[in-house]
């Protein structure tokens, strides 16, 4: 199995308890309404938004009650299938499929904004993602990246085997240093603020 194929089957595996899982499932009303706030001074009036590894959905619900058009992906149907329920439930009509956040299957300059919630951690190829991020954005678009601070023991062992761990730049968080490097590459802006969540708090906001 390739090492997408590997990280698919493991979300797939923990779609069931993710919100059980530390640091995935938003229990406090306070963390969201930080995100929510966050997200409702960053992005102004009604956007097209893609929620990218959008997972059970927990930024797309946010992004929808604040009266935006969000499109989420995932590599795992088992995560896509929650966030469905979810948004069925609340009455929200949002489109979920899925896709590659390393290979998006969208036209350039589609989406106002593109934004992520600890997803870059994940990736083989962060890099490769976010230049397809910038891509899809339209020309002063924003791409928000809600992440945490890089740190000593990796995210990704908790989840992955070691031989995969070791495959993934931002495993064990995000280092700044790194990502304006790519930042700069992609000829975005970029500005750095602190959440005061529990667990993931940084948010990272570009602009095209």
């Amino acid at each position: 199995m390739d090492i997408k194929g590997y990280i698919k089957s493991r979300w797939d595996e923990h779609s069931e308890n993710y919100e059980n899982i530390p640091a995935h499932g938003i229990k406090s009303e306070k963390d969201k309404k930080v995100v929510k706030e966050a997200l409702k001074e960053m992005l102004e009036n009604r956007k097209k938004v893609l929620d990218v590894g959008c997972g059970t959905g927990f930024v797309s619900l946010i992004l929808a009650e604040l009266g935006h058009e969000v499109v989420g992906i995932d590599l795992s149907e088992g995560m896509l299938s929650k966030a469905r329920e979810k948004a069925e439930e609340k009455g929200h009509n949002i489109l979920f499929k899925i896709d590659d956040a390393e290979n998006l299957a969208f036209e350039d300059n589609t989406f106002d904004a593109v934004i992520e919630r600890h997803v870059l951690w994940t990736l083989p190829n962060p890099e490769k993602a976010i230049k397809e991020w910038v891509r899809v954005l339209r020309q002063g678009g924003k791409l928000i990246l809600i992440e945490s601070e890089n740190k000593e023991e990796k995210t990704a062992n908790h989840h992955y085997s070691e031989e995969i761990a070791r495959k993934l730049p931002f495993g064990n968080g995000i280092d700044l240093r790194k990502f304006k490097k790519i930042a700069d590459k992609c000829n975005l802006t970029l500005k750095i603020r602190k959440l005061n969540c529990e667990r993931i708090n940084l948010m990272i906001v570009c602009e095209k």
